[in-house]
């Protein structure tokens, strides 16, 4: 299936972004989480890309850089254009050891903290979770077509479809 560019929205490190159909979005990860949010009903989904699990005590910047509070800002977002949440599913991707090599117990862990943040605020959301490609030590690009819902997941060199809506 050919991807039209002008249809893609690409989603950046510590950042959200939502559409509707014909919208297409995108982002690669490597040890950052991504969670895709989808309302078949409406049509309409998005995805955060999160740098770290949760902010540090005191003051947030950038609410989109912890899977904590962009997960939050994604479902705010998708009500705004008229989604109930009752409707959303989810997916997660990424949460990849980039850092094999490196001896830090710190960057070894990040992607594992990334997933459990993420499926912690699904979970208190009641959000469901159809699908993940998590850790690992590849990276990932992950396409989301909103006209139905599926995701092309690129890892190395494997691609496949995901339908699960």
């Amino acid at each position: 299936m050919k991807i039209s560019e002008e249809n893609i929205i690409y989603v950046g490190v510590s950042e959200w972004k939502v559409g509707k159909s014909p919208a297409i979005l995108r982002t690669t990860l490597g040890s950052c989480v991504g969670v895709v949010l989808y309302d078949k009903i409406k049509k309409i989904g998005g995805i955060s890309h999160s740098l770290l699990d949760e902010p540090p005590t005191g003051k947030i910047i950038n609410r989109g850089k912890y899977a904590k509070t962009a997960i939050e800002e994604l479902i705010k977002e998708l009500e705004k254009l008229g989604s109930d949440k009752k409707d959303l599913t989810s997916k997660i991707f990424g949460g990849a050891s980039m850092f094999q090599n490196n001896s830090s117990s710190l960057f070894q862990n990040i992607g594992e903290r990334n997933v459990l943040a993420a499926r912690e605020v699904l979970l208190k959301n009641e959000i469901p979770i159809l699908f993940e490609d998590v850790f690992g030590h590849n990276g990932r690009t992950i396409t989301l077509f909103l006209e139905d819902g599926r995701v092309l997941l690129r890892s190395g060199i494997n691609e496949k479809y995901i339908y699960k809506t």
